[in-house]
């Protein structure tokens, strides 16, 4: 699918106050090691079983975080860039947010968020049966702080492959919006450390 919009920007739209609260109530939660899934499809659902780490993809830690107080941070940006920027996608539910922190040498590898078939097998009756529509990234750190760690995009376009680096994402309190379909990547860390918050809105699977 082409859209007009690959994602859509707030900049510096959270002040930095809130940035450190939001770092300050996720870094109470348990840390644990980003991992990467090996789907399982069962039953025309997706069970998340295998769950392993793998280094060549992803190296981070990260802390999860169900709040409704940073859920009423998040949601307004969400309707906001799924409105302007076209897309329209039915969404009813946020999975729970994924505070990420990487250091030097750390990041994320390309990936895209969503996965082919609905999920299956969660404890929410919220979750069941749903595929991610939405992804957003809530960029915590000064830009001061770190370098390396760019948000990249990458997509098709008249047979050719577009890849972008979205400097705005550096920005603190600066939100990114995206299809979940989209895939994306964070480089590695050269120097210092990297603080983000990422949040998936899902909904009904695409007729």
């Amino acid at each position: 699918m082409e859209l007009k919009y690959n994602y859509w920007y707030f900049p510096k739209v959270i002040k930095k106050e809130t940035c450190n609260k939001i770092i300050s109530t996720c870094l109470k939660k348990k840390q644990v090691k980003g991992l990467v899934y090996n789907t399982i499809e069962k039953e025309g659902k997706l069970s998340l079983k295998n769950v392993k780490a793998n280094p060549n993809i992803r190296d981070s830690k990260i802390y999860w975080i169900s709040s409704e107080w940073i859920y009423g941070i998040l949601n307004p940006f969400i309707h906001s860039a799924n409105k302007q920027a076209g897309w329209n996608f039915q969404w009813d539910w946020n999975e729970p947010s994924q505070f990420t922190v990487y250091n030097k040498n750390q990041f994320y590898g390309w990936h895209c968020d969503q996965m082919a078939i609905p999920f299956g097998n969660r404890n929410s009756k919220k979750l069941n049966n749903k595929i991610r529509k939405l992804s957003l990234t809530l960029q915590l750190t000064d830009p001061s702080e770190y370098e390396g760690g760019d948000l990249q995009f990458k997509w098709f376009h008249k047979n050719t492959v577009k890849k972008e680096t979205v400097k705005i994402a550096r920005e603190v309190g600066s939100i990114i919006v995206f299809p979940s379909s989209l895939w994306h990547q964070v480089t590695p860390i050269t120097k210092g450390k990297r603080q983000s918050l990422v949040n998936w809105s899902i909904g009904k699977p695409f007729i």
